[in-house]
Formats: structure tokens, C-alpha cells, sequence
């Protein structure tokens, strides 16, 4: 099993933890109640350059697997009592990068995430099995078959993705980029 550490990339849709920690303390005191729910519906986080080596003679052997694994840092989030939120991975995008021309290859994956200081099993965020006859291009799009709430992962300053994946791979070192999306809600009661 081999380890990853390009840097990844965030994309936020919107700021809006931001705007409703904004009007939270722009209340002050008094006997007003102040109730604020936000949905922020996309978050995406990029792992660059995700290395597999080749499997040489793999037209030959047919089907093999593999797996690797990656740490991502991100920064702490660390959200006041008040606060109750939930995030869910929605979908999962590979895309190939090098070496390869495309995913078609691939027969089946499969993704997890876990906090880096185990605290908590880990979430399976993907499981794929390509169906006969399916054609695969340069990306392949997953969506999650059942979105958990994944807060205590998303909050853990790192966490560890597992990837294993199986098909007659390439012969060829390649890379992917993997992005996953990622939803949440947001709300505040004061």
C-alpha cells in the first residue's frame, strides 16, 4: 500500500458559516432569539497527483487489485456548541491525469475515510463495480449510495483516504486527480 502527499485543493460554493457567525454576533444581548439555518450544497476537495504504480504483464495476469492510501490536512474546524451542523460526501470524481488516456480499465473501486487519530471507523464513501457493456471516458463520476453524516471525519484536523480498485490495470505508473463533494447544513440558535 503506497502513500500520497500532494497537497489538495478546497473550492467552497459559499461563505456562509461566515455570514451566519456574522449575524450571531451582530444580535448582542437582549431577549430576541436569533435562529439561522444555512445549506451550503457543495464543497469540493481535490487530491492532485494521486500515483499508482504499473502492473507489469497486466494484459497477460487480467484482472488484479490494489490499494493505496493518502492523508489529507486541512484546517481545523472547530465550531461553538451552538452550532449544529451536518456534512455529507454526495459524490466521488476520478479523473485521469498521466499515463493513462482514460478509466475504462477500472472494474471496480472503492473509497473510505477515517480521521487520522482513529477515532472513529471509517465511512465508506464510494462502492463501484462497473456493469458490463459500461463505458467509462477520462472521468468517472460516483455518486455515494448512502451519504452519511461524516462531521466528526470532516472536523479532524486530517483525515486518511483508503482507496482500493481492481481491474486489468495499466503496465504504466499513472496518476489520478480525485475530487469529493461534499454537502452540509448549518444552523444556529441563540
Amino acid at each position: 500500500m503506497k502513500t500520497s502527499s500532494s497537497e489538495p485543493t478546497l473550492v467552497r460554493s459559499s461563505s456562509l458559516l461566515g455570514i451566519l457567525l456574522a449575524a450571531a454576533l451582530s444580535v448582542g444581548s437582549g431577549a430576541c432569539m436569533l435562529s439561522v439555518e444555512a445549506d451550503v450544497p457543495d464543497i469540493e476537495v481535490t487530491q492532485h497527483d494521486i500515483a499508482f504504480e504499473g502492473v507489469p504483464l497486466a494484459s497477460l495476469l487480467g484482472d488484479v487489485s490494489t490499494g493505496m492510501s493518502f492523508t489529507q490536512d486541512r484546517p481545523s474546524l472547530h465550531l461553538p456548541k451552538a452550532i449544529d451542523s451536518s456534512v455529507q460526501a454526495v459524490k466521488v470524481e476520478f479523473r485521469a491525469k498521466s499515463g493513462i488516456q482514460n478509466l475504462d480499465f477500472l472494474r471496480a473501486l472503492r473509497i473510505t475515510m477515517a480521521p487520522q487519530d482513529n477515532t472513529s471507523e471509517p465511512i465508506e464513501l464510494i462502492n463501484y463495480e462497473k456493469t458490463d457493456g459500461a463505458v467509462v471516458g477520462e472521468s468517472l463520476t460516483l455518486p455515494s449510495r448512502n451519504p452519511v453524516n461524516i462531521l466528526d471525519q470532516w472536523k479532524a484536523d486530517s483525515a486518511v483516504f483508503n482507496i482500493q480498485l481492481a481491474g486489468t490495470l495499466p503496465e504504466q505508473a499513472w496518476t489520478v486527480d480525485m475530487s469529493v463533494h461534499f454537502a452540509g447544513k448549518v444552523s444556529y440558535k441563540y
